[in-house]
């Protein structure tokens, strides 16, 4: 068994799931449909795409993985056209051009958008370790005497 990434429609990972070992590429995902008792609505509604599952590892390194079903579209037409003689080069249809079959797939991008701030920016912003736990030791030291000072209260009531 291997891990699938789940994802929508747009690429973007929305979950996990475990495929045999076998299985390599993208399959759809379609909306369920409802038990109706009539079968010619059924037959005449086409299924809806809710999402792919996805048998390709996703490379580390990217904080928010998207599938760029483009550059999965290209690579299907590389693969489908005819070998030319030699192993590593592929011809499209018209023999035209040549193409070189790609040695990695690179079909997963970073899907954080530009407009997202810089993410190295932020983290440079936090604090370290060591101020985090100066701050948290001080906030229980001010919580317990803050009980300590109600407690003593109640007491003397």
């Amino acid at each position: 068994m291997k891990e699938a990434i789940v994802v929508d429609v747009n690429g973007f990972l929305t979950d996990v799931t475990l495929v045999t070992d076998d299985v390599t590429g993208v399959f759809p995902m379609f909306k369920p449909h409802r038990i109706t008792e009539s079968t010619e609505e059924l037959q005449q509604s086409s299924p809806e795409i809710i999402g792919y599952i996805i048998a390709i590892a996703v490379p580390s390194g990217l904080y928010k993985p998207k599938f760029d079903f483009n550059a999965w579209e290209l690579y299907n037409k590389l693969s489908k056209s005819e070998i030319d003689g030699k192993d590593n080069l592929f011809t499209d249809e018209d023999r035209d051009s040549i193409f070189e079959k790609p040695k990695e797939l690179n079909l997963w991008i970073e899907g954080l958008s530009m407009e997202m701030p810089d993410i190295t920016h932020i983290q440079s912003k936090q604090s370290t370790g060591k101020e985090q736990f100066k701050s948290l030791t001080e906030k229980m030291k001010n919580k317990q005497q803050q009980l300590i000072s109600g407690y003593k209260r109640f007491l003397n009531k």
